[in-house]
């Protein structure tokens, strides 16, 4: 969750970066509008108001004349143009409409020198021979007269760019505030998610910027709370009802597997009779089997089950399990080979030899109960990459496709297989840190990986 504060964070200081960009982009702009309007003034007017004052003299006659070239050369771009004498008399004048010529009172000129002549912008120049008027075409430009003290355009001009630079800066600063309160509520939450995948219950304060994610994550972790609550007790009730009933069970069906032994041991019986003592005997068994893989996989499910682990050597723990085996009711359908690597013989291994026993059953009760005639089974041991890895293959007919799909996790579909005693051999491995693998064997048969972690 560390990710999504640095995203927010970046994510802040790109808009930061992208407000400056934008300032020093609308600052660029606003020197290049005036660069542009000019050079529209340049190209729109030959020459200034002032150079055409200049330029405009009084002859030896008394005449107002252009130096070097004439009237229509230096007011190129301008409407028309006159000269006022101190009475207000036009003296002079280049295109000057009819409205316009007449006697100008000191008012008139006071205020026509400042904006506007009859609605036409003017630009006013004093000269020893008059007040020069040139006006330009209406609505061409915008003027407007403003005042203020000197001193504050002194300010503006030597302290403008410390006062533009310290505004930067504090809205740098308020950006940067905002971010770090923003990301320290968005730490808050991204710790709640954390502790909320631990599988911890989240209650956080719904204040600040991420108050009502905060919210939304108690209102989560209240739900998930409730419903683990819901589970866990739905799963005590499972547990107990499993072994209830496995507990009932064993009594009767205890009977049931004296009765028939001793009907299938009875010489008084006919042949028939006793076969069919011995058929009930065996079913029996897997009866009992069946219960018994129930009640362990429930309690491996749920932690019920204690894993009393022991130091055990590999050779002899093996050996031992084989032996049993061979000296149950199943061992006279099968043979068992036992191929121990000498790099595994004398190793320590920590393991609870009861569960790895029933795991052994299960893998080598399932090879002789699949297959219709005996079976030889081998059992190898061998260690690498600093694990131990037991091997157990038959050459009977192999897992069915169906079996072998639900052991890979795949959907089982309507006539899915029990596998009860493999998924039992699954959770006892996982118990011991471990994994099984099953898979079949070439060129026919079954093969079973177990691999298990050795003791530092």
């Amino acid at each position: 969750m560390k990710t999504f504060v640095r995203l927010i964070r970046r994510y802040v200081l790109l808009a930061v970066g992208l407000s400056l960009l934008l300032i020093m982009l609308a600052l660029a702009l606003i020197v290049w509008l005036g660069v542009r309007f000019g050079l529209v003034w340049q190209e729109q007017f030959s020459y200034s108001y002032i150079e055409v004052a200049d330029h405009l003299q009084q002859d030896n006659d008394g005449q107002l004349v252009f130096t070097e070239r004439d009237a229509e050369y230096w007011l190129q771009g301008y409407e028309w143009a006159m000269v006022l004498d101190d009475d207000g008399q036009v003296i002079w004048q280049y295109q000057l409409p009819k409205e316009l010529e007449r006697e100008y009172t000191a008012p008139e000129i006071a205020a026509f020198s400042r904006w506007y002549l009859e609605d036409y912008p003017v630009f006013c120049q004093v000269r020893d021979y008059g007040l020069l008027v040139l006006g330009t075409p209406k609505n061409s430009l915008w003027k407007y007269n403003f005042w203020t003290y000197p001193d504050l355009i002194e300010w503006v001009l030597y302290r403008g760019t410390t006062l533009m630079a310290g505004v930067l800066m504090l809205i740098l600063a308020l950006c940067l505030l905002f971010s770090w309160r923003g990301a320290k509520s968005l730490g808050v939450v991204s710790d709640g998610l954390d502790a909320l995948a631990e599988g911890r219950t989240v209650q956080l304060t719904a204040q600040g910027f991420a108050g009502e994610l905060a919210e939304k994550l108690n209102q989560t972790s209240a739900q998930i709370q409730r419903r683990n609550e819901i589970i866990q007790r739905r799963d005590n009730a499972r547990t107990q009802w499993i072994a209830g009933v496995s507990h009932d069970i064993r009594t009767p069906l205890s009977l049931i597997l004296g009765w028939a032994e001793q009907l299938r041991l009875d010489s008084a019986l006919p042949e028939g009779a006793r076969r069919k003592a011995g058929g009930i005997q065996e079913q029996s068994e897997k009866i009992r089997a069946l219960v018994e893989d129930l009640n362990l996989t429930s309690k491996l499910q749920y932690g019920a089950q204690p894993l009393r682990c022991e130091p055990v050597h590999v050779g002899r723990l093996l050996r031992k399990l084989v032996v049993d085996f061979c000296n149950g009711p199943l061992a006279d359908q099968c043979q068992v080979e036992l191929k121990v690597q000498p790099s595994a013989e004398t190793l320590e291994l920590q393991a609870d030899t009861a569960l790895l026993a029933r795991a052994f059953e299960n893998i080598l009760g399932n090879s002789v109960r699949h297959n219709p005639g005996p079976v030889c089974c081998t059992v190898t041991a061998e260690v690498q990459n600093k694990q131990l890895q037991v091997t157990l293959t038959d050459d009977g007919a192999g897992y069915p496709p169906a079996v072998l799909a639900v052991l890979r996790g795949e959907a089982a579909g309507d006539n899915a297989p029990h596998i009860l005693g493999l998924h039992v051999v699954e959770q006892i491995l996982q118990a011991h840190g471990g994994c099984a693998t099953f898979r079949q064997n070439s060129p026919h048969g079954c093969k079973v990986l177990l691999v298990l972690p050795l003791s530092q």
